[in-house]
């Protein structure tokens, strides 16, 4: 008997366990990406300053407590030279730049900086007598490319409140190429750097549901109810 009357209080407080349960906070994320390139969506000449927004965490989904900014950056060359010296050379083209990306109310300023750089090295004969970017004493190349990635993490009020609301946070995205072209005194080039890049802000917050008191309060009713109805049907199994 006093095993159905355990029983009974475990049915019971687990009834009221699950209904408080109810109650609790579960955390939650929400990613947003923007992109930003030339019009044809590819990348664009530098130097260069865009432009664009995230939407804001809206209060109503919960409370955020997290926000996390990934930044990507990629540039990518293409040029020609030409060597015009008496000699050999080794010519180094250097690709890099320096891409940003700012936000007005958050520190740091920028907010994040990457420096991506690539060396394309190339061995060349002479001048051979014509400035045709080819041949022994030239050459033309495309679709040098390099990249670099950083990320930020803010959970400060003032900052996460920069994030919160119903409008959006407004970023600066920044291009600036430094590529050069290194190789002997007489030397004729060409280099173009472009870039592109993207922002990934994601929002982790807690989800709230209204506290259930009067349902919690039906639950432990019901279950007391349940162990009394036991109780009676146990003792009348006793006496017969």
């Amino acid at each position: 008997m006093n095993t159905k009357i355990f029983n009974g209080i475990a049915a019971a407080t687990t009834l009221a366990g699950v209904i408080a349960t109810a109650g609790t906070a579960s955390a939650a994320s929400l990613t947003q990406t923007a992109t930003f390139t030339a019009s044809t969506g590819s990348f664009q000449v530098t130097d260069f300053d865009q432009n664009f927004s995230i939407q804001q965490f809206s209060p109503s989904l919960g409370k955020l407590q997290k926000v996390t900014v990934d930044f990507f950056g990629e540039i990518q060359g293409d040029g020609k030279f030409e060597n015009r010296s008496s000699r050999s050379a080794t010519v180094d083209v250097i690709l890099g730049g320096r891409l940003s990306l700012d936000q007005a109310e958050l520190t740091p300023r920028p907010l994040l900086e990457l420096k991506p750089t690539t060396v394309k090295r190339y061995n060349v004969a002479r001048y051979d007598g014509t400035t045709d970017y080819a041949g022994a004493s030239g050459r033309t190349f495309t679709g040098l490319s390099t990249s670099g990635s950083g990320s930020t993490t803010f959970t400060d009020l003032a900052s996460l409140k920069v994030f919160t609301g119903k409008g959006d946070v407004d970023f600066l995205f920044s291009a600036i190429a430094n590529s050069q072209v290194v190789g002997s005194g007489n030397i004729s080039s060409e280099i173009n750097t472009l870039a592109r890049g993207s922002v990934t802000v994601t929002y982790e917050y807690k989800e709230r549901v209204p506290e259930p008191s009067v349902v919690i309060g039906m639950g432990l009713f019901a279950g007391l109810g349940m162990l009394s109805n036991r109780k009676k049907q146990l003792l009348k199994s006793a006496k017969s």
